[in-house]
């Protein structure tokens, strides 16, 4: 289920991102990086969510 939610949020904030640098490309004058830098921030971190993996499943062989 997290890896569901951290694909989703990757899909959609990459969007946004491409969206918010696409503005500033138009008209740098009124739409700054700051926007389009943290959502490609934000959709790195839930890759990493997602390919990192879940819990480790391996036990303590005592």
């Amino acid at each position: 289920m997290i890896k569901l939610i951290a694909f989703l949020v990757a899909a959609i904030t990459a969007w946004l991102a491409y969206g918010a640098t696409t503005l500033h490309q138009k008209d740098p004058s009124h739409y700054g990086l700051t926007l389009p830098l943290a959502l490609g921030a934000i959709a790195v971190v839930s890759l990493l969510v997602l390919f990192s993996g879940g819990k480790s499943k391996a036990k303590s062989s005592r």
